[in-house]
């Protein structure tokens, strides 16, 4: 479904830090990248968590979520300072998940046509 809305959506994980509290947040993206609209979804603190490689293998529903809204051209990324916090590095994320800070997430939203989503 093509769309006249352009501009960026940039969705922030910043309390959902569970698959079913990270559902809401992804059908906004996916819906939004149908839309033909760029959207960015940041995890920050607890939620990269869920962007670890294997995370959450036993939900289905959060799998497919995920892999839709890769396939949708939602763009992911954990924010490097939570990683560090959880342990975690760039090696740890699943596929498609890249690294960028507070810079890159605020510079996104706060450009013409940028909008905040905050889960």
């Amino acid at each position: 479904m093509a769309s006249d809305i352009a501009g960026k959506l940039v969705v922030v994980l910043e309390r959902a830090v569970t698959a079913p509290e990270v559902m809401s947040a992804l059908r906004y993206a996916s819906t939004a990248a149908a839309m033909d609209m760029a959207v960015e979804v940041h995890a920050v603190g607890a939620s990269v968590a869920l962007l670890r490689r294997g995370a959450e293998a036993g939900d289905a529903a959060w799998q497919a979520a995920l892999a839709q809204s890769l396939e949708l051209g939602v763009e992911w990324f954990a924010c490097p300072q939570a990683l560090t916090g959880h342990g975690m590095t760039q090696d740890d994320l699943a596929g498609g998940v890249a690294v960028r800070g507070a810079a890159s997430l605020l510079a996104a939203g706060m450009a013409p046509g940028g909008r905040f989503m905050v889960f």
